[in-house]
């Protein structure tokens, strides 16, 4: 059985409740709690996955400047936990979040006018 490649628009909507499901934390909390910290990280980690398995032409038209930094971002989480500072997790946050969820609401609107059959 062959599995089909899911849409880019399937992964933008994966992306955007991981991100939703991340601001339910915070709401929980601070980031001084470690289990509301390693949540954040968590989602953060997997919405910005899920954005990479988007096709390279859509983030490339999207977003050519913003996706290498926020790559090496989730690369920081991803790899260099242990050594993450609380501050870059919190500055991420109040600093880039809002932009990064911005993004993947424009990826998602691209992503569904192309999907969209034409009539």
């Amino acid at each position: 059985m062959t599995r089909r490649r899911r849409k880019d628009s399937q992964h933008l909507k994966d992306a955007s409740e991981h991100l939703q499901v991340l601001r339910e934390h915070l709401a929980r909390g601070s980031l001084d709690d470690a289990l509301i910290r390693d949540a954040v990280s968590h989602r953060l980690e997997v919405a910005i996955d899920a954005v990479a398995k988007v096709s390279p032409e859509l983030l490339d038209a999207e977003a050519p400047a913003e996706w290498p930094k926020i790559v090496a971002m989730r690369n920081l989480f991803a790899h260099q936990y242990a050594d993450l500072d609380q501050e870059i997790l919190q500055n991420t946050i109040d600093n880039r979040l809002e932009g990064f969820t911005q993004l993947v609401e424009r990826l998602h609107e691209t992503a569904d006018a192309n999907e969209r059959p034409m009539t």
